[in-house]
């Protein structure tokens, strides 16, 4: 491969912003590193590169030296894809270095953000699908889908402002334990739990989860434990979010338990739930339209995987890592042709997943505990562990199917389907971005 023609500084100016905005928009350590390498091999350029939690160290000869560092790590699917094609046409020598320079200047401006309204009424649908899934009653889905959609506004607001990056999900979970609690005194639903604990799953930061793990599992210890605190600090705010409004509706009580029996959902009724929950969280990390399916296909054929699993007896746990085993090998070979990032797009499709009613009992559960003290049954606080345990080996199951699903080597599926890394699937999402 000939090396590019271009000045210095704009060879350095290309690294320098691409490095910007693969760490901004939430790149795992290895593969940051790893494309801008590419880059700097394509610019002729000498360089060590060095990346950690939010920053990225450039090191050159003669004392070249750039450090850049962002205020915060951001889910943009649409720019993390555009950069990417971007940095794989300038490898490839089918854009020069001034037009890679001048795109990657305007990527964050042409990458446009879905339609604020248009967005709200997808997650709105997306936060009722997932509620049917857990079995909730008409009631609760249609306070849930409109506690969902009005904390995503109240996040957006929150963003403009430049809030703290903790306050956004603890006031979105706040609001949809209001409206959940309003229901619950109302005597509305007979699923009273479902009411607060899905607005607040639909805030679970899972691509930093992901990444997280592939960081540890690539012994990047100091970046995978900080997205993995970052990860675990947003969780603990909208769980705050979700007992403060409980307690200004409900007084400080007990989580309100329900005991109905969970309702049997066919398998094409499961599966189509699964997708329109997936869609939701996918449209939310602002997929362009022409490859939002990416994440509808994963949650649709991995919750599908799960359902049979559930059926014929493997477990919960098992038929979770089944699941995102698949999931993991859809989201690759995905990476691989449009170039879309991997912690996005898996995540959206496994979030159906989340264990989130076992969650809400193991901590409903602590909080019994903590009201009656020494007086705690042992089954109470058997029954806590066992629901806080299974949480955590499902949870550990979907990273795990997913980072094993990641690290299957597709290169010969992908020959044999015509998948590989196409410029006509680069040239479509170019072209999506823009529009």
């Amino acid at each position: 491969m000939a090396y590019q023609e271009c000045s210095k500084n704009d060879a350095l100016s290309i690294i320098e912003h691409a490095a910007r905005l693969l760490l901004q928009y939430n790149m795992r350590t290895a593969l940051l590193e790893q494309r801008l390498r590419q880059a700097a091999r394509a610019l002729a350029l000498d360089v060590q590169i060095v990346a950690a939690y939010r920053q990225v160290t450039i090191h050159g000869r003669e004392g070249l030296y750039i450090h850049i560092q962002v205020a915060e790590l951001r889910i943009n699917i649409a720019v993390s894809a555009r950069v990417n094609q971007i940095l794989d046409a300038l490898c490839a020598q089918e854009i020069d270095a001034a037009s890679a320079l001048s795109q990657l200047r305007e990527v964050e401006q042409t990458s446009r953000r879905h339609n604020r309204w248009i967005l709200a009424f997808i997650f709105a649908c997306a936060a009722a699908a997932l509620a049917a899934l857990m079995s909730a009653d008409r009631n609760a889905m249609l306070v849930i889908g409109f506690s969902s959609a009005a904390g995503l506004l109240a996040r957006q607001e929150l963003a403009k402002r430049h809030m703290s990056l903790f306050a956004l999900p603890f006031t979105a979970a706040f609001i949809g334990a209001v409206c959940g609690g309003i229901l619950i005194r109302a005597g509305l639903t007979s699923t009273p739990g479902i009411c607060l604990i899905v607005p607040a799953l639909m805030l679970v930061p899972g691509p930093h989860f992901i990444n997280s793990l592939h960081d540890i599992v690539e012994n990047n210890m100091t970046s995978g434990l900080a997205r993995l605190t970052l990860a675990a600090a947003i969780l603990i705010s909208a769980s705050l979010g979700i007992f403060f409004g409980g307690w200004l509706t409900l007084g400080m009580t007990t989580v309100p338990p329900w005991d109905s029996a969970a309702v049997h959902i066919p398998l094409w009724a499961d599966v189509i739930l699964a997708g329109i929950a997936a869609c939701g969280f996918g449209a939310f990390y602002n997929a362009p339209w022409k490859v939002l399916w990416t994440s509808i296909l994963c949650g649709m054929l991995g919750h599908g995987i799960r359902y049979l699993g559930l059926e014929y007896g493997a477990g919960l746990a098992m038929s979770t890592l089944a699941a995102c085993f698949v999931i993991g090998i859809l989201a690759s070979m995905f990476v691989e042709r449009i170039r879309v990032p991997f912690a996005a797009v898996a995540f959206a499709g496994a979030v159906p997943m989340m264990p989130g009613v076992l969650m809400f009992r193991a901590l409903g559960g602590a909080i019994d505990i903590s009201l009656v003290g020494a007086k705690a049954t042992e089954a109470m606080v058997s029954a806590s562990f066992t629901n806080l345990i299974t949480s955590c080996f499902v949870v550990g199951a979907m990273g795990l199917g997913l980072l094993l699903g990641a690290r299957v080597n597709l290169k010969p599926i992908t020959r044999f389907l015509g998948l590989g890394p196409g410029h006509q699937g680069r040239a479509e999402l170019m072209h999506s971005s823009e529009e």
